[in-house]
This record gives C-alpha cells, sequence and structure tokens, in this order.
C-alpha cells in the first residue's frame, strides 16, 4: 500500500523543493508549516525521551547519595576512638575520691565564732550560696571570697586568713549544707532528649532510659559521650550499645556534664538525604504502597 504523501511530518527547515511531492508543492519555495501535535516525541524505542531523561537523573542522584551514606559511614566509625572500659572506670573511681570541689549553686554553713557578741542576739552561723559567678559574702569582710573550684578544706582557711583582720584567732568551721544539681546531658535519637540529674554511678544506659530510650532511627553500635577534661578539652569516646546489651562490655561510668550523643542509622542519614535533596526538590511526588504496623 502506498504511503500517502500527506501523512508526513514537515519542518519549517531549510529543503529542496523537489523533495516534496508535487501535489503538496508550495508557491513561497522553502516555508513549511509545520504540524503541531500533543504527542511527545518518541525514541527508537517508542519511549518517551523526556521520561527517559528523567529517571536517568534520578538514578544519579540516588548513585551519589548512597556514596555520600557511604562516606559519612566510613568517616563516623573513624572519628572517635572506642570505649575503653578500665580508663573510664580509673577516671571515675579517681573523680570520686578527691576532694568536693565547690560550684555555683552549693549552699554552705561557715560559723566563726567571734561574731557571737556576748548579750546579744546574733548568731555566728552565716548560711550563704556560691554565686554564679563562684563567690561568697560574710558578714563583716570588705568584699566577696572567691570560693569556686576550691575544697570545703581550703574555703575554711581562705576564711580564717579574711577574718584575721577583725580578730586575732578567729575559729572558723566550714560544711556543706547542700551541693549544687550536677547534670548529665542526653541528645540526639531519644524520645526525650535534655538534662538528667547525676548521682553517683550512674551510667550510660541509665541515662538512656531516663530520656524515654531511643528512636528506631539510632545507631546503636556508635553512641558517642563527649567529656570535658580538667585542663579545658574535649574528648569524644565511641560506645557500642549492642555490646553492651550482649554483656560483652561493661556499662560507661558517667561523670557530671558528660553529653551523651545518639546518632542516625546509616540508612536514616541515607533516608533524610534523599527527602531533603531529592524529594523535596522534584516536581512530581515519589511514592508507594504503605506498609502497616503493628502496634
Amino acid at each position: 500500500m502506498a504511503e500517502d504523501p500527506r501523512s508526513r511530518r514537515w519542518s519549517p527547515v531549510s529543503g529542496a523543493d523537489s523533495a516534496r511531492p508535487e501535489s503538496l508543492a508550495s508557491p513561497f519555495p522553502r516555508v513549511y508549516l509545520p504540524i503541531v501535535t500533543s504527542k511527545p516525541i518518541l525514541a527508537a524505542n517508542g519511549r518517551d525521551r523526556s521520561s527517559r531523561s528523567s529517571f536517568s537523573s534520578l538514578r544519579t542522584l540516588l548513585r551519589a547519595a548512597l556514596c555520600l551514606w557511604f562516606a559519612l559511614a566510613v568517616g563516623a566509625c573513624t572519628s572517635a576512638p572506642p570505649f575503653d572500659a578500665k580508663a573510664v572506670a580509673t577516671e571515675w573511681v579517681a573523680y570520686m575520691q578527691r576532694d568536693y570541689v565547690l560550684r555555683p549553686g552549693d549552699r554552705l554553713s561557715v560559723r566563726v565564732d567571734q561574731l557571737a557578741v556576748p548579750g546579744e542576739a546574733r548568731d555566728p552561723v552565716q548560711e550563704v550560696s556560691v554565686s554564679p559567678t563562684g563567690t561568697i559574702d560574710l558578714r563583716q569582710l570588705p568584699g566577696p571570697l572567691q570560693v569556686g573550684g576550691k575544697s570545703v578544706g581550703a574555703l575554711r582557711t581562705l576564711v580564717v586568713e579574711a577574718y584575721k583582720n577583725q580578730f586575732s584567732d578567729p575559729r572558723v568551721s566550714v560544711s556543706l549544707v547542700q551541693a549544687a544539681t550536677q547534670s548529665v546531658y542526653v541528645c540526639g535519637e531519644v524520645f526525650r532528649p535534655g538534662p538528667v540529674a547525676y548521682q553517683a554511678g550512674l551510667t550510660m544506659t541509665q541515662a538512656i532510659a531516663s530520656a524515654g530510650s531511643f528512636v528506631h532511627t539510632v545507631k546503636h553500635s556508635d553512641i558517642r559521650i563527649l567529656r570535658i577534661n580538667q585542663d579545658g578539652t574535649q574528648r569524644t569516646t565511641r560506645v557500642n550499645m549492642d555490646a553492651i546489651l550482649r554483656d560483652e562490655q561493661p556499662d560507661f561510668l558517667l561523670l557530671p556534664g558528660d553529653v551523651i550523643y545518639a546518632q542516625t542509622s546509616g540508612i536514616a542519614d541515607a533516608g533524610n538525604w534523599v527527602d531533603l535533596w531529592i524529594r523535596r526538590l522534584l516536581p512530581f511526588q515519589i511514592g508507594g504502597p504503605a506498609i502497616g504496623t503493628v502496634n
């Protein structure tokens, strides 16, 4: 069956009129009217070229996301030393055996016998709180005393020296009435991030339980503990919660001020990256069948 020449498409490009059938010859040479169609331009295999290009770009983005996730996972595994149970226990014992160090918020009782004047109802005992700047104010002294970072014994010596300008032989006693509240901090993939009141012997597992436990996106094998050293520097330790729960290593003994960071798992990081850099930027939504959950 011969092809109907009228079914052929002609584009407005230059070309010889001899290539066109005579029945369709135009009196205006090389000026052709294009046929406008709503159908997409198809490749040789019949697929939409624009759709194929979109899916190719999507595959490229997904490959980039997986490469980024792999790089982050490798970097996270090597950025902090593993948990050394013996070193942590030794540090905890040393902290518990040292003298208590005064800090802002501590309440103190300071007794100076010479402040009791015979015949007057003047109490020789003063109860004071350590200020946020680490100072206390005592009666008959010209200015505040800097007590932050000192032990109770060192504070007594300081008070005796301060009152020597008032009395020849001051008799002083100092006691700690109430210690300031100390905390550790839990953040990251937990249900209730925030401070947790510290008690002697508090462990990482107990602190995480107080924060509502982990959410399902946590990386159990890589929990980070941030600790400030006595010289002011910071160090980070990597703890494997799975190993603790399998009784392969002891729990981590915390000290006041420690920060527990429960980071996301690798698959959660990849999902967040795809959602932020791919799904939200696409002009259409990517969806699929929902999987039911059992409560």
